[in-house]
């Protein structure tokens, strides 16, 4: 018994002054880190470098207040980002535009949609042509036969991928309206009753274009009712405004952490009966000859946002062939900051390619537009950082409805058809993936 309590007094004698220094240590390194937290936290910060790296970086002024209003460590991350060339600046999961974007109250519901995320690495957009909703001939008739109109004339694999997809886009060809009358001297004018803008929301839409040949074919008075009604419905719309300034804005969603802007733009006439919006008119936003002021707003909302797709009105109907003007302005679209350049008006499809990676998809065709039989279709971007991926759903405009194309035979065909027309090599395989032919 003495020799163990000798043995606890000798252990004792040693361990006692190790444990002291190391709690004397540790004490005097807490002190060593309050300390030089203090005198960081008294040594002025340098905004202006970081003001100046992450400014030419994000390619629009990025303002000290913003950064005042972050952490240092934040935006030492965001300056490491810039430096290093990373694209976007993302810190705890949000992009530097979506951050700014948070700062300045820019998201209002309206211009600036927050969706949140998705739970995914990815998001996907979806897009399809041109639908009709006018009340005179074309689908209505049909639609007004079923339960659920316009809902019963689609198939079910399109519906469930328009409301799976992360944002939804169709072109909106006709006026929502009771009043006007038919612009004189044209041959196809539509106008739908107001309440039809149900489908829209039944459907998943979350954005539509007006910048078309027929979003003002009753005339002001119509063409107003239009924005009042998707205003209502609470549908987000690019294309057209009363005055140049609204027609020619973006509607942002942000996603996953990401900002992504929509444009829409039309050059579908030749004769112009379609006014196109002034400082001091109503109208759509055109992109008629060399687009000079569509490109410049393209590079100005690049400079906001992290991506930027593009729905433009273009093309011959029911041609195949397209306009040298489709393709040269396409790839400056591109050029000028577009990640996606979507078309629709020639009511067929047409052919697609790739451009320094980003898809160019040259018209959707119909969606659900009329009573012909044409080849239809939904297209699906699928973005994961820098990769943008393009999937074709195969459908068919058939009898006033919308028939998702299930047999393997005729979905080669129209594959086969789809890559023969477009201008630069691609491959679509079978599950409808479109990718470049190297």
């Amino acid at each position: 018994m003495k020799k163990l309590l000798l043995t606890m007094i000798l252990l004792l004698f040693f361990f006692t002054p190790l444990v002291f220094s190391y709690r004397a240590k540790v004490i005097d390194e807490q002190i060593q880190a309050e300390e030089a937290s203090v005198i960081a936290a008294q040594t002025p910060y340098d905004y202006q470098n970081a003001c100046t790296v992450l400014t030419e970086a994000a390619g629009r002024t990025i303002p000290r207040q913003f950064l005042e209003s972050l952490e240092r460590e934040t935006v030492d991350q965001m300056v490491a980002q810039a430096e290093e060339g990373v694209k976007p600046i993302t810190v705890n999961g949000e992009t530097l535009n979506v951050m700014f974007a948070r700062f300045t109250g820019e998201i209002d519901g309206k211009k600036v949609i927050d969706l949140g995320t998705n739970g995914s690495t990815y998001f996907e957009l979806g897009f399809g042509g041109d639908i009709n909703f006018t009340t005179d001939g074309y689908i209505m008739p049909h639609a007004q036969n079923y339960v659920n109109g316009v809902l019963d004339c689609i198939d079910t694999e399109f519906k469930d991928a328009m409301k799976a997809v992360d944002i939804m886009m169709l072109n909106n060809e006709f006026t929502y309206s009771k009043r006007g009358t038919p612009t004189p001297n044209k041959q196809f004018t539509f106008r739908a009753d107001p309440s039809s803008v149900k489908y829209l929301n039944l459907l998943g839409i979350d954005i539509v274009s007006l910048a078309n040949n027929h979003t003002y074919d009753y005339g002001s008075d119509s063409f107003k009712d239009t924005l009042e009604t998707l205003d209502s419905a609470a549908i987000p719309f690019v294309g057209a405004g009363n005055d140049i300034e609204e027609a020619s804005r973006s509607v942002s969603f942000i996603i996953n952490g990401c900002k992504v802007a929509y444009l829409s733009a039309s050059r579908a006439e030749n004769l112009r009966l379609t006014p196109v919006a002034t400082t001091t008119s109503e109208g759509i936003c055109g992109c008629y000859g060399e687009s000079e002021e569509f490109i410049e707003n393209i590079e100005k909302t690049a400079d906001k946002n992290d991506y930027v797709i593009v729905y433009v009105h273009w093309g011959t109907e029911y041609s195949t062939d397209l306009q040298n003007a489709q393709k040269e302005l396409a790839r400056k679209y591109i050029d000028a900051g577009a990640d996606a350049v979507i078309g629709a008006h020639p009511h067929i499809l047409q052919g697609m390619e790739f451009y320094n990676g980003k898809p160019i998809v040259y018209s959707l065709g119909n969606f659900l537009f009329s009573t012909k039989t044409l080849d239809s279709g939904m297209a699906v971007l699928r973005i994961e950082g820098e990769n943008i991926a393009l999937k074709f759903m195969p459908g068919r405009q058939i009898n006033s409805e919308l028939k998702y194309m299930r047999v393997e035979t005729e979905r080669k065909v129209l594959f086969n058809r789809l890559v023969s027309i477009s201008p630069s090599p691609i491959k679509i395989d079978s599950e409808g993936n479109v990718t470049e032919d190297k």
